[in-house]
Parts: structure tokens; sequence; C-alpha cells
């Protein structure tokens, strides 16, 4: 049985951390908003759209505290029983959106006995026809190491 490769972002205890704390911090004041708007004197339709915006904003923040734990442990798994590898570059393409340019990279990661092709998105690019790669071949997660 063959799984799907999966790319992990790198991230590191630490930045999970801060992620958790601003994310944390954050809800908790949407949250207090929420509380200080169902109390206001506006308009019903008016309290009902701060309310739902507000909300929005706690679930998005709940979102970011969760997924920067998960990439943490994924990161730390990768890193302990992963290898490294030099992934070739077979296509590149370029989209600048007027601030930044992002490249869309197909890459082709190997393994011992084969290998498989991925995609990459990132604005860290600068033309090389390899990069480092961290791959672990029982469950093909990897990374890009930038």
């Amino acid at each position: 049985m063959t799984t799907t490769p999966v790319e992990i972002v790198l991230t590191n205890p630490a930045t999970a951390v801060a992620q958790r704390a601003f994310a944390g911090t954050t809800a908790v004041a949407l949250a207090a908003g929420m509380i200080a708007v169902a109390f206001s004197d506006g308009p019903w339709w008016a309290t009902v759209l701060w309310e739902l915006a507000l909300l929005a904003g706690v679930a998005v923040m709940v979102r970011v505290w969760s997924s920067a734990g998960t990439s943490a442990t994924r990161s730390t798994a990768l890193r302990a029983g992963g290898t490294t590898a030099s992934a070739e570059v077979r296509n590149s393409t370029k989209d600048f959106d007027g601030e930044s340019v992002t490249h869309d990279l197909t890459l082709w990661v190997p393994l011992e006995d084969s290998g498989f092709e991925v995609r990459h998105q990132c604005n860290h690019y600068r033309g090389e026809r390899s990069l480092q790669v961290l791959v672990d071949p029982a469950d093909r997660t990897w990374a890009v190491v930038h």
C-alpha cells in the first residue's frame, strides 16, 4: 500500500509556543469583545453582524492554536525518523502578485529504492537545480529545508 506524500512545514517548539500564546491571547480578547458587543446599545442587526465577525475571528485563532502544536509535533517526528536527501527540481513556475514572488516547484524526492513527485510553494527559491529535503520513507512525510 502506498501512502500519499505529505509535506510538513518545519516548525520548532519555541515558535509553536509563541504562535499558541498569540492565538490564545487574541481568542480571549475576541471573546471579551463578544461579551461587550452583546451588552451594547446598538441596533440588533449590527450586534448580530459584530457577533458573527468576532466569532469567526475566534474560530480562526482556535485553528491557529491547534495547527501550531500539530506542526511542531510532526516536525519533531520527521527530524527524529527522517533522512536528508537532495530533491531534483523538475519544474518551477514564478508568480508575482504585485508585492511578492512565489515559486511553484515540482520536485522529485528520491528514496532508496524509488521516489515520488511532489509540489512545493515557497518564496525562497533562487533557481537551484536541487533542494535539500528531509524525508521519512516509512510514512512518506517530507519537508524542504530552507
